[in-house]
C-alpha cells in the first residue's frame, strides 16, 4: 500500500492525505479502552482472536 493521495485530478496530494489519515485514527481513549480490554483477557487466560468494535455513544462513530 502506497503512503500517497491523489486528489480528484489525479495530482499527489500529500497535505489532504495526511488530514484525512489524521481524522482516521482512534482517539486515545479508544486505543486505552481496546489495550485493556484485552489485558483483562489475558488475565483470565484468554486472547482476543477477533475484532473489538466500540461506538463512542456522544458522537455515535464506531472504531474497530
Amino acid at each position: 500500500m502506497k503512503n500517497e493521495f491523489r486528489n480528484g485530478e489525479k495530482y499527489h496530494d500529500p497535505t489532504a492525505g495526511e488530514a484525512i489519515r489524521e481524522a482516521d485514527k482512534p482517539p486515545e481513549h479508544v486505543k486505552m479502552a481496546i489495550r485493556r480490554m484485552k489485558t483483562v483477557a489475558r488475565w483470565h487466560g484468554l486472547e482476543v482472536e477477533g475484532r473489538i468494535t466500540l461506538r463512542d455513544l456522544l458522537t455515535g462513530r464506531e472504531w474497530k
